[in-house]
């Protein structure tokens, strides 16, 4: 792991084993792990010394999870965590591309369609740091056509919202029939054109935060 890595800490005497983010502060091998203090409401969790944790992370196409015990609890020169150095680390393989399942509203508008003066409404089913999968009433489009596509999703640790509108090329195009429902849709399948670095790591970010909360959600 890397200072400053996002990672996922639950305590596992919480009766409601509620899940909190936080960062990497640094660590010394057959130690310790510092962490920052998870924050609810820009206040620190409460968190007792002895108390037992499990930490999951994510990097490139792995997932890491250990568990271990707080050893100290520091407030200054702010809210940070010793945790004891874990005895072993599980790490998972996730398989293919990092796609992930998600049901985020968005719009899309085409404007080389005649007479399309209003952006679509759609789903994005599922979204990568390159492209997404998009459902629709109607066709937006064909293969090689450019949209202007607009969705938002919120960022932990502090529910920071994106609010993201960028350019996407149509890589292809078919109609299918929704998992347990009778209509069908048109699904799109995207590549984002012109992702500004600032709007990738925010994208990143929130990917990783999905497959911490639910590995199973990897396309």
């Amino acid at each position: 792991m890397n200072v400053g890595d996002r990672l996922q800490l639950e305590l596992l005497t919480d009766s409601t084993r509620s899940h909190y983010y936080t960062t990497l502060i640094g660590y010394v091998s057959g130690h310790s792990v510092l962490l920052r203090t998870p924050q609810l409401q820009n206040l620190p969790i409460p968190v007792r010394e002895g108390e037992r944790v499990l930490v999951r992370t994510f990097a490139g196409r792995h997932a890491y999870t250990f568990e271990s015990s707080v050893e100290r609890v520091c407030r200054a020169p702010y809210p940070y965590l010793h945790l004891a150095y874990p005895a072993q680390v599980q790490q998972t393989l996730i398989r293919g591309a990092l796609r992930v399942r998600v049901n985020l509203t968005a719009t899309a508008m085409n404007s080389a369609k005649q007479g399309e003066a209003m952006p679509a409404a759609l789903t994005i089913a599922d979204l990568s740091i390159s492209g997404a999968l998009l459902e629709a009433e109607k066709s937006l489009g064909e293969a090689g056509e450019t949209l202007d596509l607009a969705f938002k999703f919120l960022v932990q640790p502090n529910n920071y919202e994106v609010k993201l509108a960028t350019p996407v090329e149509i890589q292809s195009v078919r109609k299918t029939r929704r998992e347990r429902r009778l209509e069908e849709v048109f699904t799109h399948g995207v590549r984002f054109a012109k992702l500004r670095a600032t709007e990738g790591l925010l994208l990143q970010s929130y990917i990783q935060q999905v497959l911490l909360d639910d590995r199973s959600r990897v396309v």
